[in-house]
């Protein structure tokens, strides 16, 4: 009989096509009935790939996890990979997936043909998802084949839905009659009569597996597959029809050497058997090593011809072979729990065991079906632990939480395992009012001897007892945590301990040591690969940033490029919360609310009570910006302020008083609140409160308070005010200082009164707390028209050598993605004729560059930090300009004639159109 031809599906032949023709890639999936042409298709569209390197992998239900990944990776002269020491188990994974995806990439143009997704393991199915967004930035086409009736996908409709919404899917419909005519006329080497291929039209549906069935072996098609199979099967000699069903017992693609030793036949011996099967048409063709059904409904028919009480003596058989070789232990799992339930003890066991194996694989999904299914047999807490980390890797927080707890309540015996449940209920984000938590972490404490694990229950302690315990032992806990990582060399244990002393030292007597405490927890985490670690630091940094005045947005970027790759909600909302802040600041208002949305819905996903509460801190100052008082009410009402403890909502709900007009309310919070306000801790909040107070001052007049808030902020005057975790940036210090001031003596007035500086021009006069910044300034007042070297002005602060860079490699790499987004989100907007996204565009745009110039050298060269030169020209030039802001912000007309006659860089020089005389303290 001469081979059927290939015919037809035109339709789905063009849109595969255009796939691999476009400039990037994606997915495409095939989808139809069993026997609907699915495979051929794709093995026609493989042998035609030009220009494609082609890789061809498949998945059946007893399969190892991400077995079809591992196949891939070999034919890419690669392997699955869990180098690192992730501590967060869904950061690994992610980190798993970058890895894979870059090999992907170094291979591309590359066509990766996956057969038989629906039966893809769940961690293949997740992988497969993550990895599309690689094949939409890289010349990578996946091309999968799926069943597409509910049976196939069974209780996995979020996976099939997921698939499906990521893919251009080409559903494989049936034969036409033109197709058919084609098949016959191939097979019998005649034109068929219309009549003849409307009959076969007419039986089959135009299914293809029932057309080629029919052409092929001309009879009429049995009523079901599983008749035409036993009818076959019958044919064979006893021998091979054994060896077949047994075959069927073992999945669609089977291994030749188990198969072998299930049957206890020689391999030579087996071959001749399968060859029989295979001229039959009941296998496909064979391989060196493994053989397959030509389907899935062939491999089910066989199956099903088994008496029920055979069918489980083969899946002992199985398991037993199987149990011999490594890595088989999801496979043995499989068998035994399909082999009757005398094996239930020993099939959970296996499936223990092969959920380890998933979770070092970083499969997580599988690894809880199959811990889960250990569970339902074997109650330890080692494995409650597990599933409750799998859990983690999942996402499911939940769930983990319920196995966490269920898992201490059989660990009094090992603190190790206690440790690992109480650490399992807190993650990027410790709930402070959890009491479970800090119950299982003051017993693990009590229990462990001096290690890494104690030093991580430490630092865990500190951070969870925040509403609970007194600041000392907080405090304690934390310098214990620290001491207990360095004795042991843990990295993991140190940056975990650092981020407890960040959170123990909250004030802004501590800025420079978060500083310095978040850049090594940076440091660590990226000498281990945890990326989790790392946005920790990278987080906590950022805010230091913000407080001291540092390069924030580098920062901010370099969390966004790490965070990205994870695609966690729990990392994802800082980002838009950031931009909220920035958009805030620039009086960007759409653009504010935008991100707004974007946090809060984020939050929402991660469950995140932060992101609830520094979004809503973001919208009331948004909504007090916009006068939009009645919306601050609603809000206020929504967050029970009225009904928070503590000092600082005092403070805020006589703001909000004074903002409303109600002056002689908000005047009666602040005689209230004020003799409260010496007792409060100097915390993250502190700063933000005392702003507030200043505000207060402001908008309802003197008040006794002022003087002591001014000698509580003055020694802060060069730090900035921030809201939370960067949620608002209210400005420097030394601008509500000049707030809580009186004015003195009209005139040009720039000299130094002890503390404060005297400032006078055009006859409004004020006072600011001294700075660096007021003193260059007097320094060039004194000399009109001569320019000052930076480095003479900077004095004591230049200093010889190298300091590093002034931006890490990451924040750098990050700056210059954002400008290649940035660049094609312009084209975008040009295109459309939107010319107010373009304007904004164009103002992130000309900022970043400013910044990104900022680091480099001539010639593009990574300009270090320690360069004197540079050093006094940076120094000098920001605390100048910043000085001049500051100015302006009190005194708005000396602010504007100080921008227009000062000149900063590696020289400064006051240059005034019009001559002016000042009264000016000595320089």
């Amino acid at each position: 009989m001469r081979p059927l031809p290939f015919v037809g599906r035109d339709a789905v032949l063009g849109e595969i096509g255009a796939a691999l023709a476009a400039p990037r890639g994606g997915l495409v999936l095939l989808t139809g009935p069993a026997g609907a042409g699915k495979t051929r298709i794709a093995a026609e569209v493989a042998g035609q790939a030009d220009g494609y390197r082609v890789v061809w992998s498949w998945c059946h239900p007893a399969g190892s996890v991400l077995e079809p990944w591992a196949r891939i990776l070999r034919d890419l002269d690669a392997s699955l990979s869990t180098a690192g020491q992730a501590t967060d188990p869904d950061s690994a994974r992610r980190q798993l997936t970058g890895d894979i995806a870059s090999v992907l990439r170094a291979n591309a143009p590359l066509l990766i043909v996956l057969d038989d997704v629906h039966d893809a393991d769940a961690s293949s199915l997740r992988l497969l998802t993550e990895l599309v967004a690689t094949a939409r930035t890289s010349k990578i086409v996946f091309l999968a084949t799926a069943r597409d009736d509910d049976l196939a996908w069974q209780d996995r409709v979020a996976a099939r839905a997921t698939l499906h919404g990521q893919a251009t899917s080409l559903p494989v419909g049936p034969l036409s009659r033109t197709d058919i005519g084609a098949l016959v006329e191939s097979a019998t080497g005649r034109r068929p009569l219309d009549d003849e291929v409307s009959s076969i039209f007419a039986r089959t549906g135009g299914e293809a597996f029932y057309v080629t069935e029919l052409i092929r072996y001309d009879q009429d098609l049995p009523s079901s597959v599983r008749t035409a199979v036993a009818a076959r099967l019958s044919a064979l000699s006893p021998k091979t029809a054994q060896a077949l069903t047994t075959a069927a017992v073992l999945g669609v693609r089977f291994g030749l050497d188990v198969l072998a030793e299930v049957l206890t036949v020689d391999i030579r011996e087996l071959r001749a058997m399968l060859a029989d099967a295979a001229s039959a048409g009941l296998l496909a063709r064979i391989e060196p090593g493994v053989a397959s059904f030509p389907h899935q409904l062939l491999r089910d028919a066989a199956y099903e011809s088994m008496p029920p009480d055979v069918r489980a003596s083969v899946h002992m058989r199985a398991a037993e072979v199987l149990a011999r070789q490594e890595e088989r232990n999801a496979q043995v799992a499989h068998h035994l729990l399909l082999a009757g339930p005398e094996h239930t003890q020993a099939a959970a066991e296996y499936a223990w065991q092969a959920g380890d194996d998933a979770a070092r694989l970083l499969a997580y999904d599988d690894a809880v079906t199959w811990y889960t299914r250990a569970a339902e047999t074997i109650t330890a807490p080692e494995l409650l632990v597990a599933l409750g980390t799998a859990r983690l890797g999942t996402g499911d927080r939940d769930g983990a939480r319920e196995d966490f707890l269920r898992a201490a309540t059989v660990a009094d015996d090992r603190p190790d395992l206690l440790a690992r449940a109480a650490l399992g209920l807190g993650s990027f984000e410790v709930d402070l009012l959890d009491r479970a938590q800090v119950d299982l972490l003051e017993r693990a404490r009590a229990q462990l001897a001096e290690g890494e694990l104690k030093a991580m229950v430490t630092a865990r302690l500190s951070i969870a007892t925040s509403l609970i315990e007194p600041e000392e032992r907080r405090i304690a806990l934390a310098e214990e945590a620290v001491r207990i990582a360095r004795d042991c060399d843990s990295p993991s244990a140190i940056g975990q301990a650092l981020a407890a002393m960040c959170d123990a030292r909250p004030g802004p007597d501590f800025c420079a040591d978060r500083l310095a405490w978040s850049s090594e927890i940076i440091a660590v985490a990226r000498e281990i690969r945890d990326p989790g670690l790392e946005l920790l630091g990278r987080r906590l940094r950022v805010v230091a940033l913000l407080e001291t005045g540092g390069q924030a947005d580098a920062e901010m970027l370099a969390f966004e490029t790490t965070a990205k790759p994870l695609g966690q909600p729990q990392y994802e909302w800082f980002v838009p919360l950031w931009r909220g802040m920035r958009a805030l600041a620039e009086k960007r208002y759409d653009d504010c609310r935008t991100f707004l949305a974007q946090t809060e819905e984020l939050g929402r996903q991660a469950g995140s009570h932060n992101a609830a509460i520094l979004a809503g801190t973001q919208r009331w100052y948004l909504l007090t910006e916009l006068g939009d008082l009645d919306a601050v009410d609603v809000l206020i009402e929504e967050f029970g302020l009225e009904q928070v403890g503590g000092v600082w909502p005092r403070v805020t709900m006589a703001l909000i008083a004074a903002r409303a007009g109600r002056v002689e309310e908000a005047r009666a919070r602040l005689s209230t609140v004020a003799p409260l306000l010496a007792a409060a801790p100097r915390d993250s909040e502190w700063l933000s409160m005392l702003a507030q107070v200043a505000d207060l001052v402001a908008l309802t007049g003197p008040h006794p308070v002022a003087a002591q808030v001014r000698e509580w902020l003055e020694p802060y005057a060069d730090l900035q005010v921030v809201e939370g975790i960067g949620a608002v940036m209210r400005g420097p210090v030394r601008d509500f200082l000049a707030l809580l001031g009186a004015p003195v003596a009209s005139g040009n007035v720039f000299r130094r009164d002890g503390d404060v500086w005297v400032v006078g021009f055009g006859g409004s006069t004020v006072r600011l707390t001294a700075s660096k910044g007021l003193q260059d300034l007097a320094r060039l007042l004194s000399q009109p028209g001569r320019e000052i070297a930076a480095a003479d002005l900077a004095g004591s602060v230049v200093s010889s050598g190298s300091t590093g860079e002034v931006l890490d490699a990451t924040a750098r790499a990050a700056y210059k993605q954002r400008l290649v987004d940035l660049a094609a989100a312009a084209e975008e907007a040009d295109s459309a004729g939107d010319v107010e996204r373009s304007a904004r565009i164009a103002a992130e745009r000309d900022a970043l560059v400013t910044s990104l110039s900022s680091a480099y050298g001539l010639g593009g060269r990574v300009r270090r930090s320690g360069s004197s030169a540079e050093r006094a020209r940076s120094a000098v030039t920001a605390r100048i300009r910043a000085t001049i802001d500051r100015i302006g912000k009190v005194h708005p007309a000396l602010g504007r004639h100080l921008a227009s006659s000062v000149r900063t860089g590696t020289f400064c020089v006051y240059d005034p159109e019009t001559p002016q005389t000042w009264d000016l303290t000595p320089p």
